[in-house]
């Protein structure tokens, strides 16, 4: 019994042992990849007095000083055959300024001799993916406007709290208003069944406006024209115009009468906003698309011709 046990035992320890062993000399051979941060003391202590040019110049002082300066934005990253850093620049003008010489470095225990350093002092062809250095453009947010979203289906406020609300965020920095009515807009004639029954009246939207023009703020009605129709579809007289009959939320585009619709909602509310320079017309998180039967008999080619069409 004590000698089978003792001979699985030695069975096992001679098969996990050389593997452990192996993983071990893995890891070692490829420390400079596992462990990146070392890269730089390392080269620097087996490399400082022997990498130098065909010109006698000290090749590792050109690497220590191009990577000791800081990027705005310094990023790391490894590649499949070497160590590279990579920079975030603000604009053009300073990724010219900028424009380094050294664009790649091997690996650390690969210098065997200068001639092996990617030394770049001009216009060179496009290098391989791993090799390239990407830049991006920030953009400058001071000179993009600030709208603020009043989304006032389901519990819109009273047009008093407006000579409150608007001073208040024109002090906060806003240049303009996106409302989305939905069914708070004051529809008449053959679409006065989509109002509330709290909906805001035509002198009302005058008032608003005139308060917006008081501070400052641009106005730009949002009109949802493809998705977010619940108040419009949950209706007995446009639930024919569901893209999915089951849901509420998309409007199907295959069918006139959707267009007929839409078209008519749009020219109210322009009536209603003679001097806006942009309307908002939506189509965000339209989830069911070119599902209704009347969509076969248009033959799209796919979800963009849709909107090509």
């Amino acid at each position: 019994m004590f000698s089978r046990r003792y001979l699985r035992r030695s069975f096992v320890a001679a098969l996990v042992l050389p593997v452990a062993l192996l993983g071990l000399f893995v890891i070692y051979q490829n420390r400079t990849a596992l462990f990146p941060e070392n890269l730089s003391q390392e080269y620097h202590h087996h490399h400082h007095h022997h990498d130098h040019n065909e010109n006698g110049v000290d090749v590792s002082h050109q690497i220590i000083r191009k990577y000791s300066k800081e990027p705005i934005f310094h990023i790391k990253r490894l590649t499949t055959n070497g160590y590279s850093t990579s920079k975030l620049y603000v604009n053009n003008a300073e990724q010219v300024k900028d424009s380094p010489k050294l664009q790649y470095v091997p690996r650390p225990n690969s210098f065997n001799n200068a001639q092996q350093l990617q030394i770049v002092n001009h216009v060179q062809p496009i290098l391989p993916l791993q090799y390239q250095i990407p830049t991006l453009s920030v953009i400058d947010t001071k000179k993009l406007e600030r709208f603020v979203h009043l989304d006032l289906k389901g519990a819109a406020p009273k047009v008093v709290y407006y000579e409150t609300l608007f001073p208040y965020l024109k002090e906060l920095g806003a240049n303009g208003l996106l409302i989305e009515y939905e069914d708070m807009f004051p529809f008449t004639d053959n679409l006065s069944v989509l109002r509330h029954g709290f909906s805001y009246s035509k002198s009302d939207i005058e008032k608003i406006l005139k308060l917006a023009e008081q501070n400052n703020l641009k106005v730009m009605p949002l009109l949802q024209v493809y998705g977010h129709l619940e108040y419009v579809l949950k209706l007995k007289e446009f639930m024919h115009l569901r893209e999915d009959k089951r849901y509420p939320q998309v409007i199907t585009p295959c069918l006139e009468e959707s267009y007929k619709l839409l078209f008519e909602m749009i020219d109210q509310l322009l009536l209603q906003h003679p001097s806006i320079p942009y309307l908002h017309i939506g189509c965000d998180e339209v989830y069911y698309r070119l599902v209704h039967p009347q969509c076969t008999n248009l033959h799209f080619r796919d979800e963009a011709d849709l909107f090509i069409r």
